[in-house]
């Protein structure tokens, strides 16, 4: 804890919004400026209200290997899998257990993700879904490092599918069942044949005992996607906003725009390292 003793964050109270199973990255960094984290999740990751299309991503797209059934699988039938949170990776990897634990008594390989995805070539978008995806032994062959679907766009507009493959041209996109369609659409108009796949939806959760409390004695407050933004004005109003308001990049602070309210500090790099050192250098010179 030495950092904190000379930070510009020592003694700062700052509330994060994130769903609480993602706040430990950010919470340690912030406990090792000194600064006081309150927790405050705004938001929480549950399955989307129908699951029949992701059970038919793995129904219909996966082609066996070998003689035994469900013991082993081949690839998915897509040229591509595009994945562009943390959540997305994580949910979609669990419905794929849950399905072969339906469907088998086997275990299939469920301790080995890599194992569904064969030659599939994988995308990430931010460093929180590469981070996820290296946690799950999942590796990929494209990354956007900004927040944003656009950076990944513009890297697909440099390549063509695959002429050699199977599955040429099919991408397939797990996410959120509310996302921004600039991805798919952007990839549609390129001639890519898109599925677009809900495997978790965010929900607004319940307001916890003292969390207005908490809220009124803050410093600042950090806002890691749109939907934290919504939410916290949806359960506490703008009038408890904090003095300092971060953001994690540029679509999340024009949905802050779009609430009302004007952001102070937006992350640059678009992850846990640009809120900080953003927060450090507001505070040094403030």
């Amino acid at each position: 804890m030495t950092l904190g003793k000379h930070s510009s964050l020592t003694g700062k109270k700052i509330v994060l919004t994130r769903a609480r199973h993602q706040i430990n990255q950010i919470e340690t960094q912030l406990l090792l400026y000194g600064a006081i984290p309150l927790l405050i999740p705004t938001i929480e990751i549950a399955d989307p209200p129908d699951l029949r299309q992701i059970n038919r991503v793995f129904t219909d797209g996966i082609t066996p290997i070998g003689s035994d059934g469900f013991s082993q699988y081949g690839r998915l039938k897509y040229e591509w899998v595009i994945f562009t949170s943390a959540n997305g990776v994580e949910r979609f990897i669990r419905h794929r257990v849950d399905w072969i634990r339906h469907h088998s008594s086997d275990d299939g390989g469920l301790s080995n993700a890599s194992l569904l995805f064969g030659n599939v070539k994988l995308a990430a978008i931010g460093p929180g879904t590469a981070q996820a995806m290296t946690e799950n032994d999942l590796e990929y062959a494209m990354y956007a490092e900004d927040f944003i679907a656009e950076g990944l766009v513009e890297k697909f507009q440099e390549i063509e599918p695959e002429s050699s493959n199977e599955f040429k041209g099919h991408i397939l996109l797990p996410r959120a069942l509310k996302a921004r369609n600039i991805l798919p659409d952007s990839l549609r108009k390129m001639g890519w044949v898109v599925e677009d796949v809900p495997v978790y939806q965010t929900i607004v959760p319940e307001v916890e005992a003292g969390s207005r409390e908490l809220l009124s004695s803050a410093d600042a407050i950090v806002f890691m996607s749109s939907s934290t933004a919504q939410n916290f004005i949806q359960m506490f109003g703008k009038e408890c906003l904090p003095k300092v308001i971060v953001s994690i990049g540029p679509i999340t602070s024009q949905t802050i725009l779009d609430c009302g309210f004007t952001h102070t500090i937006q992350a640059s790099p678009s992850s846990v390292e640009g809120i900080v050192s953003g927060l450090v250098e507001y505070y040094e010179s403030n």
